[in-house]
């Protein structure tokens, strides 16, 4: 009886949960020399992967928050490395098709209020992978304490991949940066004019793109090519207003949001350790009381029976606080209805007429990309059929 007596003790302490008394918070660091802009790389940051296949399955009626949440996390990296002063533009994107100087994507892979965990992937025009690795933080109650309210709870997390990606940086020469930034609008190019532009790149052994050559600056397909460009980049820019505008509206809902979280996640994971702990007390009280009927002791049958009754008192309350943490999940659901993805139609004027774009933010740039190719093609006809033109003239 001793011995069942010891083992319940030591699972109870086993089951005793600790709070994090700290907040990890890693400084994003800065260029120390400034660099040429010609030698800056732009960066794509593509809205991450809500990854919600992998959810587990009571929080699966709250995906819309990890939908809104994989914005939030690109647009809080945008502004992270914008503080590094390092970079050309940084911009969000929705998806892969918009061709960039360095890529950041990846998935959330959990995001509670209390951890951040994030895979992260980035990858230069080149072909070269930078990172690819996951990040995860932690943090306290103290991170939601009215003083800290002014900072984002994770930016020790988004900090750690800015200098990350900073320090990939300074293992390139200026030269090598520039040739990214070359191969990212060679690339664009042949996303246009494939039989014009392909050639000029070529994949070593190691999967790597270079170039051996460049356009002719007169050369009058690449002309309309750069124009096309910075049409792109101007819709481009035209997202990004929306997406600053969403994470503002975003910002107090989830803030609130994300604070319940925290508290829910505790209560949650406590209120189960509490239900285990009950439970298996219960069930070794109700051994020790069955172990103690078959003593010749009447003072130790009655404290068996005594035991027995208290284990199975003990097993109720288990199951009892597990429905409590039901409840709490329950709130978690209902707060993550208030947050919906929305997006209001694009309206833009060109010369000859007005489209209107509608859909996420990856439908209408994949629509505007097809409106540029149906531009570029238009503005190419004269030039790579000038005997056609020649036979129509009266």
């Amino acid at each position: 009886m001793k011995q069942l007596l010891g083992a319940t003790l030591l699972l109870l302490a086993g089951c005793a949960s600790y709070d994090v008394r700290t907040t990890d918070f890693t400084p994003v660091q800065q260029l120390e020399v400034p660099v040429s802009m010609d030698t800056r790389l732009d960066i794509g940051i593509q809205v991450l992967e809500p990854d919600l296949e992998n959810l587990p399955e009571e929080a699966l009626a709250f995906s819309g928050v990890r939908e809104a949440e994989s914005v939030w996390v690109a647009s809080q990296l945008k502004q992270t490395l914008d503080r590094t002063q390092a970079w050309g533009l940084v911009r969000v994107l929705p998806d892969e098709e918009v061709l960039v100087d360095l890529r950041l994507q990846g998935k959330i892979l959990q995001s509670d209020g209390e951890t951040v965990a994030l895979h992260i992937v980035a990858e230069d025009s080149s072909q070269r992978v930078w990172l690819d690795r996951e990040y995860e933080q932690i943090v306290s109650r103290y991170a939601y304490a009215d003083e800290q309210t002014s900072r984002e709870p994770f930016q020790g997390l988004y900090n750690r991949i800015a200098n990350d990606l900073l320090a990939s940086a300074r293992q390139m020469t200026p030269n090598e940066r520039r040739q990214v930034r070359r191969i990212t609008d060679l690339r664009f190019a042949a996303s246009f004019s494939p039989e014009a532009f392909d050639s000029f790149l070529v994949e070593n052994n190691e999967g790597h793109l270079r170039f051996d050559r460049l356009p002719a600056e007169n050369d009058p397909m690449w002309e309309r090519i750069e124009r096309i460009r910075v049409r792109d980049q101007m819709f481009v820019d035209v997202l990004q207003d929306y997406y600053r505008g969403f994470v503002g509206e975003m910002d107090e809902p989830y803030s609130a949001w994300r604070e319940q979280s925290y508290i829910e996640t505790r209560v949650i994971r406590d209120l189960n350790e509490a239900a285990r702990a009950q439970k298996i007390a219960g069930w070794l009280s109700i051994a020790v009381g069955i172990g103690a009927q078959f003593s010749d002791d009447y003072a130790t049958r009655l404290a068996g029976s005594v035991a027995t009754y208290g284990g199975l008192q003990s097993i109720q309350r288990g199951y009892l606080a597990q429905d409590e943490a039901l409840l709490h999940i329950q709130t978690l659901t209902e707060l993550g209805e208030s947050l919906q993805l929305n997006l209001e139609p694009s309206v833009i004027e060109l010369q000859d007429r007005t489209v209107t774009l509608a859909g996420t933010t990856r439908d209408q740039y994949r629509e505007w990309r097809e409106i540029l190719r149906q531009i570029y093609q238009r503005e190419m006809a004269p030039i790579l059929t000038p005997e056609a033109d020649v036979e129509q003239q009266p």
